[in-house]
């Protein structure tokens, strides 16, 4: 039986509820003041979805080829660089190929930059609440076997796994009371960095500059890929953190910017168009 902490648990509480509630509080608020739909939001959670069931058997394969000995295996030197830049590749053309097709199914209905903003909060939105249910779901999980450990009713665990269960145990009630938080905060640069790529994708279609696009696979592959490096090297989390918000909010603001820019002129644009004038009578 490990001792619980109730600060701890208290925290993996308020994490793992704020992960689930933050996306539909920010998504309720978007659609509101927009008039958008949550239908978009949907369609973010599709293009989301889309995009993993490309991503992690990409993922999944090429670690078997490294450990199986298919590829050669990388000098211990040069694979944390490897690993951020590939990782970080993939997790980029993988979400942004899936917004942009997203958008090209919506067509008209998802060019408009209230409509950028509320597929991007669906498609990190689910993400968001995908890890708060599963830390809710850990929690439960830890405190039951927990609680079986300590009143010696048997688990049902095999007896060669039972002491590895039990320290994985004694190191999941053993973290720091702060760091199930970490995790929350770390939704809240996510969910920013998935509206802004939204927006660049869109910027992309909408404006017809391809540029854009690329932009978003790379800005999503360099903020992926060093979140990667710096958790190889040891950063500790809390400044890990507080880097990535300054960053995803730095990337918000200049995004909210452009989409806002380009939503203003291309109305501007739509208003200069010349009107036909109507048929004179003795014109028919």
């Amino acid at each position: 039986m490990s001792e619980v902490n109730g600060v701890l648990i208290a925290s993996f509480v308020i994490a793992g509820a704020f992960n689930v509630i933050f996306p539909f509080i920010l998504g309720w608020w978007i659609i509101r003041k927009k008039h958008t739909s949550w239908k978009l939001i949907g369609v973010g959670v599709l293009t989301f979805i889309g995009s993993q069931i490309v991503h992690l058997p990409l993922v999944s394969g090429l670690t078997w080829a490294f450990s199986s000995g298919l590829l050669p295996h990388l000098d211990p030197a040069v694979a944390p660089y490897f690993n951020a830049v590939v990782l970080g590749l993939l997790a980029g053309l993988c979400e942004e190929t899936a917004r942009w097709i997203g958008y090209k199914v919506l067509k008209k209905k998802g060019d408009s930059f209230g409509s950028a903003l509320t597929l991007g909060v669906g498609h990190g939105g689910v993400e968001a609440v995908i890890i708060g249910a599963l830390v809710l779901l850990g929690l439960v999980s830890n405190l039951t076997l927990n609680a079986m450990f300590a009143s010696g009713a048997n688990p049902g665990i095999p007896a060669e796994q039972l002491e590895a269960t039990k320290q994985a145990l004694t190191a999941y009630f053993a973290n720091p009371w702060h760091l199930p938080l970490v995790g929350a905060v770390e939704r809240i640069g996510a969910v920013s960095l998935h509206i802004s790529l939204s927006i660049m994708v869109w910027l992309a279609i909408s404006a017809r500059k391809p540029l854009w696009f690329w932009g978003a696979v790379l800005y999503h592959a360099a903020v992926d890929g060093l979140v990667v490096l710096a958790g190889s090297f040891g950063m500790n989390m809390w400044l890990l953190e507080v880097i990535f918000i300054i960053v995803s909010f730095a990337g918000l603001f200049l995004m909210l910017r452009a989409g806002k820019q380009w939503e203003a002129q291309r109305l501007v644009s739509e208003e200069e168009l010349p009107v036909e004038a109507p048929l004179a009578p003795e014109q028919l």
